[in-house]
């Protein structure tokens, strides 16, 4: 048998990001399509599943009742590609990532609430996704195109440390 084992060293940064007051808002709007995209997305799911528990109540059979939802990231992102158009005209303005991390996010919260309802999940019961206000906590994922901290690849000796985001070129970071 030939196995081969790679090594990889994974190196992680936390820092403070310093944006101008134009970036500032810029990656607001970011979390704020994260946010739309998710509360989309728990909107389609509650339906779905309310519409269901509605046939089931009228006594229609199992088999006949409104197929699921998806609810898996790749599924609702599909989805989202369908009716972004139409549902939010100004989705252009924002990275993809923004929407992406929002609706991934969500199937991971349906995925644990599902496991734990159903008894695959252990520890305590986890409760069904919420909605997200404004006055939730901002945060956002970039998943493509956010590796390159600096252009050293050295936080602690770079002369103007940056991070790179996707469509905000660079933003400025503070170091301790």
């Amino acid at each position: 048998m030939n196995a081969v084992i790679h090594n990889a060293v994974i190196r992680a940064y936390r820092f403070a990001l310093d944006p101008t007051p134009a970036q500032d808002a810029v990656l607001r709007s970011h979390c704020g399509g994260q946010r739309y995209a998710f509360n989309w997305g728990l909107a389609l799911v509650t339906a779905n599943l309310g519409q269901r528990e509605a046939e089931t109540s009228y006594g229609i059979p199992a088999d006949e009742l409104t197929p699921y939802a998806p609810w898996s990231a790749y599924s609702l992102r599909k989805l989202w590609n369908q009716v972004k158009d139409e549902k939010a005209p100004w989705w252009a303005e924002n990275s993809k990532e923004a929407y992406s991390s929002g609706l991934a996010n969500l199937a991971t919260g349906l995925g644990n609430w599902n496991a734990s309802k159903t008894g695959k999940r252990r520890g305590p019961k986890v409760r069904f996704p919420r909605f997200k206000g404004k006055r939730h906590g901002m945060s956002c994922r970039f998943t493509t195109g956010a590796s390159d901290a600096s252009a050293e690849h050295n936080l602690a000796e770079a002369r103007n440390p940056a991070a790179h985001v996707p469509r905000k070129s660079r933003l400025r970071i503070l170091l301790p």
